[in-house]
This record gives C-alpha cells, structure tokens and sequence, in this order.
C-alpha cells in the first residue's frame, strides 16, 4: 500500500513541478455579443494524462484573447465559443494566430503565425476528406472488447461495396492524400513543419488501417472475408511510422490489440491483465507503453482494483522517470476509489424551489437507495414502477429512497412521479450528467443506482439484477 501510495506523490510532484506552457494562441473573435466574456482552449491529453486540459481566456473590448498552453505531443486541439468548437494543429514551440467569427465560427477561422501554412493544409485536407466530429453521429460497432467508430458516409461505403471495391478505395483515397501531402511539402518546403508532416502521414496511413481493421471484424461473417488472406495488409505496417498524438493511431493500435488477443488460446481471468500482459510480450517503445496504460486505466475503470494494483505498480516501475502514460494509470487508480465497495460516499446537498432540502450527510445512520433516473428513459420508469412495492415493504427498516432525476423539464418531471404515484423522496437537476453530483458519483448514462450503508459508504450490490434480490441486500446492509 504505502509503495504504491509513493508512486502517486512521486508523479503527482514532478507533473507539478515540470509542467509549463509550450506554445502560445492569440487570436480576435467578431461579432459577440456584449455578454460573450470568456472563450477556452481544450487539449485532450486523455491518452497521455487521463485529463483533458482546459484553459480559458476573457474576451477583451477589442475582441482579443490569448491562451499559454503545454502540449506534449503535436496534435489536434479546440477553441469552444458559447458551445461552438473549431479545431486546429498545435505542437511544443508554436506560435499561432487564429481569427475568427462568432457567427460562423469554427468555419471562420484564418490563420497567421509560425504555424499558420501547417493548420492552412489541415484545413484543406479536411476538406478533401471530411471526417464527421460530433461523436453522436458517428455509427458504432462493438466487436469483442473494442468500439469502432465509423463515419457516417464512409459507413455507407463499408456496407454497400465488395470486399475488393472497399480495399481499392481506401487504398487509392490514401495514396491520393499522401501524393498530395508529398506534393505539398515539396513545394511548401520549410514552411510546413517535419513534425507536421509526419503527424499528417500517421493521420493518413493510420486511417487507413483503422478502417481496413474496421471492415475486416465488422464484416468477416456478413461478407464471408478470408480472414488469413484480408489481415495481410498488416505485415506490411511493420515499418509504418506512428504519431502517439493522432487519434487513428491510438485507436488503430486498441482495435489491433483486441483482435489478436481474441485470436490467444490461453486467457487471463481478466482481459484487461491478459491485454496488458500481451502488450509486454508483444510491442515496444510508445505503443507498449500507451496499450498497458490503458488496460490498467480500463481495468480501474471497471473496478477491478485489487488485482490491477500488481500492474499498476508494475508498470509504474517499468517506465521509471517518465511521465508520459504514467500519470494516467495514477488517475485512473485515483478515480477508481470513487465509488468503489467501501469507500465514502461523496456528501452532496440538494435545493430544489419550495422543496425540503436534500443532503446525504443527513442521512447518518440510515440505509440508502440512491436512484438516477428520467421520465424520458423508459428503463429507468419500468424499474421506478418495479421499485415502488420495496419502497413500501421497506419503509419502517431505516431504509431511505432518494430519486435524483435528470428531467429537464421540472412539469414532466412532476407529472410522472404524481402519474406513477412513485414513493420515496425527490428531487430534479436540471444539468444531468453536466451537475456536480452527476461527475461526484461518475453518472454518464441512466438508470444507475448505489447502495450506501449507515456509515455513508458504498455497499455491495446485487450480483443478481432483479427486486427479491435487491431487497435482499438492502435488508442485509441495514442490518449490518
């Protein structure tokens, strides 16, 4: 315990002390209105740190605003207006200025600078080869442990080609985009940046075998595709140069890692150690490193502390002095302890208009039920309905029902408990997954539900999913 306590203070310490701005956006935002006072700066460091980092800058009279940022890797980042995002290149050293317009804004942007010829190809190639960004458009599909996302139109293609016409156009859509990355550099010569270039070549090759990989698992029984055959494409990447900072790499580099480790006669018990055990054994340098800290990120994630912990201290060990992928395995161990079996329950009060105040600290000494639920989730109503003979059998046992609901509308939200004449204590919070308890108790979809004992800590939940079982374990945790 107390070793790999010294890990988390070690690291912790030295991001602390290491960590400073690298590269400077200015830039001009017109046509805000008087109450637009602040613009951010978002640098998704979640590969790297298990963070996203975010700065933020006020709006001046003249419309100016300007941020100091650190970047560890050249990548992607975006400015967000009143919930408008535009997204640009950024690496350790830029200088970069960004004019833009609220009204259109992350289609305004014109640029000057030291990197103003690398975010000016971007935007071109983009263009060529648009890619959607809102995640709630992208088409998903899971296959063993690993999501793919797909583009929509790029879906379409997946579907509606054969086999050999979706390999021909993905390779004459790479060689077109790297003719015109070579074309470019040449004519552009010192004015497009080397770590630009090769970010662009991992962006267009990377692509390129991130949906190859996506064809071949999604499609292998629907199309009948020769596994053996298809996959060799990848004996050819052995040299294939990788940026850690781009997205289709990572990403690549997961979905290939799922593959083979599907394909391992022997399994751990867990898949996360089996991964990270099989990354050990079979990558180096970066990718290693970034594919075993996402394992023990993964493994954290899903509450898999005790046996994660060897790896975690492991790994830690391995990378010795360097930072990189080693302060997210420490998040995510940290993050982990929120509502794990055992640990305190985060104190929160409620105040909704007219209503009594709501607090878990006020509930000392009791059993609590604690519902995140919405009229709009249909699961989450069929299980409230299922709740309320519990809720009655169980009222005089010390055991309290709090219903936190997700409704944006305080009226729909009324009529459905009064409809349903549901039981229990309520309250509304309007945010949803945005509200401070919903990032407290982690809620990024519903229904979810905790359990916590008389001493404000989290107990354990039913291992099977239904009411007899469920008022099994609450009569058992009041007792305790």
């Amino acid at each position: 315990m107390l070793r790999y306590l010294y890990s988390i203070l070690l690291f912790c310490t030295s991001i602390s002390l290491f960590a400073q701005a690298n590269a400077l956006v200015r830039g001009t935002i017109s046509e805000t209105a008087q109450n637009d006072a602040f613009i951010s700066l978002d640098v998704n460091q979640k590969y790297l740190t298990g963070t996203t980092d975010n700065y933020y800058s006020n709006i001046l009279e003249d419309g100016s605003f300007a941020f100091a940022v650190e970047i560890n890797e050249p990548q992607l980042v975006s400015l967000v207006f009143n919930q408008n995002r535009g997204y640009f290149y950024l690496e350790p050293g830029d200088t970069l200025n960004i004019d833009a317009k609220a009204g259109n804004f992350q289609y305004s942007f014109t640029y000057s600078g030291k990197s103003k010829a690398n975010n000016e190809y971007l935007r071109e190639y983009y263009k060529n080869n648009p890619t959607e960004t809102n995640a709630f458009k992208l088409v998903q599909y899971k296959q063993n442990q690993f999501w793919y996302t797909i583009d929509p139109l790029l879906d379409n293609k997946m579907r509606d080609l054969t086999t050999s016409e979706f390999v021909t156009f993905l390779a004459d859509r790479r060689q077109m985009a790297l003719s015109h990355l070579f074309n470019s550099s040449s004519n552009l010569s010192g004015e497009l940046s080397k770590q630009f270039i090769d970010y662009v070549t991992s962006e267009i090759n990377y692509n390129w075998a991130y949906h190859m990989m996506a064809y071949g698992h999604i499609y292998r029984k629907i199309k009948e595709i020769d596994q053996e055959e298809f996959y060799t494409f990848l004996d050819n990447m052995n040299d294939m140069k990788g940026n850690i900072g781009n997205q289709y790499f990572r990403q690549f580099q997961l979905a290939k890692i799922d593959k083979e480790y599907a394909d391992v006669d022997e399994k751990a018990s867990n898949v996360y150690q089996g991964k990270y055990e099989y990354a050990g054994k079979n990558y180096q340098g970066d990718v290693k490193a970034f594919l075993q800290s996402e394992m023990i990120a993964k493994a954290f994630s899903k509450k898999y502390i005790a046996e994660t912990i060897p790896l975690f201290e492991t790994f830690l060990s391995d990378i010795n002095n360097n930072d990189s992928f080693g302060s997210k395995v420490v998040v995510a161990y940290e993050k982990s302890l929120v509502n794990a079996i055992g640990t305190r329950a985060s104190n929160f009060v409620i105040r909704n208009p007219g209503e009594p105040e709501v607090s878990l600290s006020s509930l000392n000494g009791k059993t609590v039920y604690l519902n995140f639920w919405a009229s709009w989730c249909r699961p989450c109503m069929k299980k409230m309905n299922e709740l309320k003979p519990l809720e009655e059998d169980l009222k005089a046992k010390e055991i309290e029902f709090i219903h936190i609901s997700f409704d944006k509308s305080e009226a729909a939200w009324k009529n459905a408990i009064d409809k349903n004449q549901f039981k229990g204590t309520h309250v509304i919070v309007p945010e949803g997954v945005e509200s401070p308890i919903a990032k407290k108790y982690e809620i990024r979809s519903i229904p979810q539900y905790f359990i916590i004992d008389k001493n404000g800590n989290f107990a354990p939940k039913p291992a099977v999913p239904s009411i007899k079982e469920l008022q099994k374990v609450l009569e058992s945790t009041a007792k305790m």
